[in-house]
């Protein structure tokens, strides 16, 4: 009788954990998430607004092919913002290149102008189990992803050099397309390659990262393409690949036209990788 209570017992607080871990896991609140939002608050309040506007005299100082492009979204008197936070609902987003294994998953990007920084944070789900991704740098050149499984359990963290260079190449890509205003930073040189084409290098802490961008004959920016941001194992040996992303369906938004649809893309010898796909955004400053 004794043996078979303490089993009723046993099982009662298992069934117990479970369900406190199950409420857990489908609250909303997540406290890796939570740090990763105070952070970046704090960031953002420690940044004074500028009332600067982006100028005709700033613009006829970009290569020709960038004029247009302003011309195209009317960047004249565009406030140079100094903080853009942007909330992907519902992306496509595939996990592992190789498998091509895909989650739906959340995104939480923040871009700062003060100098070239950027940070975001991921949720979403494996098997039922909720998983969360950071993406960050540190002040000593290097930076990655982390992943935390279960809201609880960090799975892993890859953080090197290539990730820093990584990161301020997305940031320039990302900033073009969410606050334009980034084409006058100080911290980005231009190189004409020819009327629809411009390399654009961003240098920061010593590092450098390059990219070159595509301008139809309407002016928009259709894409921007490196061979420097992405590195994957192919056939356990790191090798540089390609990495691409997409500007599509222009509109009206925040005073100026802007990206509707950003695709991002991995160009290996073989194949190319759709792996983030998002047309659900909110851009806010």
């Amino acid at each position: 009788m004794k043996r078979r209570n303490k089993i009723i017992m046993f099982l009662g607080i298992l069934l117990v954990l479970i369900g406190g871990i199950l409420i857990y896991w489908n609250i909303s609140y997540s406290p890796y998430e939570a740090a990763f939002s105070r952070k970046m608050e704090e960031r953002a309040n420690s940044i004074t607004e500028t009332e600067e506007v982006c100028t005709a005299k700033e613009i006829a100082d970009l290569p020709k092919p960038l004029q247009r492009y302003c011309e195209y979204i009317g960047l004249e008197n565009f406030p140079k913002h100094q903080v853009t936070r942007t909330i992907f609902k519902n992306t496509n987003f595939i996990f592992d290149a190789q498998s091509e294994k895909t989650l739906n998953m959340d995104y939480d990007l923040w871009l700062f102008f003060d100098e070239p920084y950027r940070s975001a944070y991921c949720t979403s789900s494996m098997f039922g189990i909720p998983f969360d991704g950071m993406d960050y740098c540190t002040e000593d050149k290097k930076g990655g992803m982390k992943g935390i499984l279960g809201k609880t359990i960090q799975i892993f963290d890859v953080c090197d050099y290539q990730g820093y260079k990584a990161g301020l190449i997305s940031w320039l890509a990302e900033s073009v397309a969410f606050n334009p205003s980034v084409l006058l930073s100080s911290y980005i040189t231009y190189d004409v390659i020819d009327d629809t084409h411009v390399k654009a290098t961003v240098t920061y802490n010593d590092v450098t990262g390059s990219g070159i961008f595509t301008i139809n004959k309407d002016g928009a920016i259709t894409e921007f393409y490196s061979d420097e941001r992405q590195v994957e194992k192919i056939d356990g040996i790191p090798t540089n690949i390609g990495w691409r992303c997409e500007y599509k369906n222009y509109e009206k938004n925040n005073q100026i036209k802007q990206v509707g649809t950003v695709r991002c893309i991995k160009v290996f010898p073989n194949k190319e990788v759709v792996y983030f796909d998002s047309d659900d955004f909110v851009v806010s400053y």
